[in-house]
């Protein structure tokens, strides 16, 4: 590994004669030893130097070859290009992740990713795009954040990539303190070369949740005005608020902040008495309220353009990705709106567990549940009683907690479930044991757990589950 440090700026030379050049030298030994990590250095992480097996692991129908690229002229102050380079040919799957120890970077306190793609004009016109993935893996591959990168080039190409931008993995939401490997995957079959990846420094460490400035960057592109008179003097509508437990931005006029803050840190609360296991989140969720529905839509799209990702806009009052909470202002529901409570209770599960938001039965039940203890549907008890009526109005209990996306009907059913997780004393104990294994396995499929946590089966899980509905929610 070779580490280039950028020189710093000249000093003010404020001595005469030898006085003077001792007294740069002291300085500059000082400046050096207090403020090394303020100063802007690159780390570069792979050269491809050494032995190709020694450094990486090809994924199946993968082959790596050793490539030496020519001279690159460029006026760039990031790491160049030079020795050797790697050329991947793989397909569609297909690629490679480095071996352990390979890449040692403190993650936390990376702002960006840098590196040199080439492709020859042959690899162009053979395959004139190729869509690739670049992953920072957890060591058990099972926790990565990734980004999407798509070739169509000829020669080369220089991509800086900031971390804020990556994409967290499905199963369980990543940590950069955790990260030891670098892999691509091609979504396209295709030949590409790469060399020298490299870092550079963030100024302020970081954590897997993007930062509410950058956050509302996106959310409130353009600055927002109340009146005439607030736009001469150069006062936004943009409120924002921050407690221990939410940081809520909005544009919505109406909206009481305290009052809504107020709110969530009861919810919050009730989530820690009931789930006393649970992390102490490192920052507070972030929700943001729009004026109006067509803003919040338009958030969400230009979200996901900003991760590089396919998301589709919900029809739902309510949406929480990577973490980041968002929905609308109602005059007829007013500050507390019971999906402000919904969504807000997503990015507190997703700070203080490590289970993504993606509407499997885990956050949609606990969302629902504690919701309910919130803000009361009145017909709740008739809802749980038509849904125990018959076997298709509701789902098996195995189907419902495979891990995967379940649907807004199915929200009552998981939340009752929850519940009796919640309440009866036997589920209820192993409950911290559960998460531990839920987040052990990246991926909140109950069925391989139920014998190790609770010494049961799906048949048995759900005789206790309709007990527990048909006496919780027995008509009065």
């Amino acid at each position: 590994m070779t580490v280039v440090v950028q020189k710093p700026a000249n000093h003010r030379d404020t001595l005469g004669g030898v006085v003077r050049l001792r007294a740069f030298a002291i300085f500059c030994v000082i400046f050096l030893f207090f403020t090394f990590d303020a100063i802007a250095i690159a780390h570069e992480l792979l050269t491809f130097d050494g032995p190709l097996k020694d450094q990486f692991t090809a994924q199946s129908q993968s082959s790596l070859q050793a490539w030496n690229p020519d001279d690159v002229m460029s006026a760039s102050d990031h790491p160049q290009p030079r020795g050797r380079a790697v050329r991947v040919t793989a397909a569609a799957g297909g690629g490679f992740v480095t071996n352990t120890d390979v890449v040692a970077a403190e993650w936390p306190k990376v702002e960006s990713l840098g590196l040199w793609l080439h492709r020859t004009a042959a690899e162009a016109k053979e395959q004139p795009t190729v869509e690739l993935e670049l992953r920072l893996l957890e060591a058990d591959r099972k926790a990565y954040f990734w980004r999407r990168i798509e070739i169509a080039h000829v020669g080369w190409q220089k991509l800086l990539l900031p971390l804020d931008w990556f994409v967290w993995s499905d199963g369980r939401i990543p940590r950069w303190d955790k990260v030891t490997n670098i892999g691509f995957r091609l979504r396209d079959e295709g030949s590409f070369t790469i060399d020298t990846l490299w870092t550079e420094p963030s100024v302020m460490p970081r954590t897997e949740f993007t930062s509410t400035e950058l956050i509302a960057r996106v959310a409130f592109p353009k600055p927002l005005f109340r009146s005439p008179e607030e736009k001469s003097s150069g006062t936004s509508s943009l409120r924002t608020l921050e407690t221990r437990d939410v940081q809520l931005l909005t544009n919505a006029t109406s909206l009481e902040l305290e009052r809504l803050a107020a709110h969530c840190g009861l919810i919050a609360k009730q989530v820690r008495d009931d789930l006393p296991f649970l992390a102490a989140p490192t920052s507070s969720p972030q929700l943001i309220v729009f004026e109006e529905s067509a803003q919040y839509r338009r958030f969400i799209s230009r979200h996901a353009r900003q991760l590089k990702v396919l998301v589709h806009v919900p029809d739902t009052p309510g949406f929480t990705f990577q973490g980041v909470s968002s929905s609308f202002w109602d005059a007829d529901l007013g500050t507390l709106r019971p999906v402000f409570a919904h969504e807000f209770l997503h990015g507190y599960l997703s700070h203080t567990t490590r289970f993504p938001c993606h509407g499997e039965w885990l956050h949609e039940g606990l969302a629902t549940y504690f919701q309910l203890k919130f803000h009361p549907q009145a017909n709740l008890d008739q809802l749980v009683r038509d849904g125990l009526s018959s076997p298709k109005k509701h789902a098996p209990i195995n189907e419902l907690c495979n891990g995967q996306h379940i649907t807004l009907t199915q929200y009552w059913q998981a939340g009752t479930l929850c519940q009796m997780l919640l309440s009866e004393p036997r589920y209820r104990s192993e409950l911290a044991t559960l998460f531990q294994r839920l987040e052990a396995a990246g991926s909140t499929d109950l069925g391989p757990h139920l014998e190790p946590v609770w010494k049961t089966d799906w048949e048995t899980l759900t005789a206790d589950w309709r007990a527990f509905c048909e006496r919780k929610f027995a008509k009065k």
